[in-house]
């Protein structure tokens, strides 16, 4: 069935919101080295914990996570984990819900754990058998809003053809890690290594400071500086 017209402007925004996730780029080391990231600062992380993902598989991707973040004297905390369960099966419904979360006090970032469905397993089923006549099915395996970077989410398991192949959850959150940050896709992260250290340098401004928040891309130009103004962006509050 196709959707009513009324729902197209809704589907629109949610596609415009999805990052779609091919690659953030190849790392070339020399320019990262060259560049001073400044004191280790804290990326304060909202988690939504899908039903039938354990807090110890988070604690494990997230592990991996900080190996890379550590590259920019960053941390990402795990401050607070909330009990979802994750609607539909496609990243859309995913990032509905996630678009329409409020920015908790104390939280810098909304990042969800989603767990595999039955729908899941009837779609890798689909997949296997169109790989033998060599047509790939996509799949989107995380995604973040490319407006702000503040809310996005990854396949917390192992049960796919793209992850075996293509990239672990691990691989996975550690790229949507970057796009958290407010990086885009590139051949290479040259550019993303300045956008780095440019998000942090904001997090020390007196306004950021005083908000203890950790700033996030405004689309206008520029960074949110405090929860609120960036709550303000999505729910018009």
């Amino acid at each position: 069935m196709l959707p009513s017209r009324t729902h197209f402007p809704k589907l629109f925004f949610l596609l415009f919101l999805l990052t779609d996730c091919t690659t953030v780029g190849f790392h070339r080391e020399s320019v990262r080295n060259s560049l001073e990231y400044g004191k280790t600062q804290t990326l304060k992380v909202c988690v939504w914990k899908d039903e039938n993902v354990s807090t110890e598989r988070i604690s494990s991707l997230m592990d991996s996570w900080n190996d890379e973040l550590a590259l920019y004297r960053l941390r990402a905390e795990t401050v607070r984990i909330t009990e979802w369960k994750r609607r539909g099966w496609t990243g859309i419904a995913i990032l509905e819900d996630l678009v329409h979360a409020p920015l908790p006090e104390g939280c810098d970032r909304i990042l969800a754990f989603a767990g595999a469905k039955s729908t899941d397993y009837f779609y890798q089923i689909a997949q296997i058998v169109l790989a033998f006549f060599f047509i790939p099915l996509p799949e989107v395996l995380g995604a973040v809003d490319r407006n702000t970077g503040s809310r996005g989410y990854v396949l917390a398991h192992w049960f796919s053809l793209n992850q075996l192949f293509w990239s672990t959850p691990s691989a996975t959150l550690v790229h949507e890690g970057y796009h958290l940050l407010g990086c885009g896709h590139s051949l290479f992260l040259s550019e993303c290594y300045t956008k780095i250290r440019e998000i942090k340098e904001a997090g020390l401004t007196e306004s950021a400071r005083n908000d203890l928040f950790f700033p996030a891309k405004n689309p206008r130009g520029g960074y949110f500086l405090q929860r609120k103004d960036l709550n303000s962006f999505f729910l018009g509050e």
